[in-house]
């Protein structure tokens, strides 16, 4: 099952249980915050490649937060999205999410996703690819720290111009396995 709140859930749940190679950062990642247009983002959505679906919607438009809850499971956490503009090139519609658990607050330890931004019913998200930034951070290409576990690098990325324009090159992202959601027809 691979929907976007099962990826971004498993992958904060992992990275705080076990010592698993992960990136984070604070809330305030990416240029600004983009403008969501709820008419764009609310409603349910459902990977591609499975009937599970999620619902989406817009808590804070200006803000660029969205609220991801999973359809049918009372025990799921919703994860709180904070859509950041990575760019400040209007034609480029790739965004930073930063994704955590509503309810936790802890600062820097956010998880960092890169979408497009929803059109026509569509939604494409990429998971990073941890080895690529820590290597990236160690060589000075970018500005963040790693600390090696056992398991992998854990980096934290710095909030930084910089670094949103770095980090729209293809090798810091799994280009190759998106997650792909298209919007349930009401």
């Amino acid at each position: 099952m691979k929907t976007l709140l099962h990826g971004a859930a498993a992958t904060l749940l992992a990275c705080v249980l076990t010592a698993c190679p992960e990136t984070t950062v604070n809330d305030d990642f990416g240029l600004k915050p983009a403008m969501l247009k709820a008419a764009d983002w609310n409603g349910t959505w459902t990977p591609v490649d499975d009937d599970d679906a999620v619902q989406f919607a817009v808590t804070n438009a200006e803000q660029g937060v969205l609220l991801l809850t999973e359809s049918g499971k009372k025990d799921a956490k919703p994860i709180e999205f904070q859509i950041r503009r990575a760019t400040s090139d209007s034609k480029i519609k790739l965004v930073f999410a930063v994704a955590r658990e509503r309810d936790t607050r802890k600062t820097g330890a956010a998880t960092l996703l890169l979408m497009r931004t929803a059109a026509d019913g569509v939604l494409y998200t990429w998971s990073i690819d941890h080895d690529a930034v820590a290597a990236a951070i160690q060589s000075g290409q970018i500005q963040g720290t790693v600390k090696n576990g056992k398991d992998g690098p854990h980096s934290h990325l710095e909030s930084t111009a910089a670094n949103y324009e770095k980090l729209l090159e293809p090798k810091y992202w799994n280009w190759s396995e998106p997650t792909c959601l298209k919007r349930a027809k009401d």
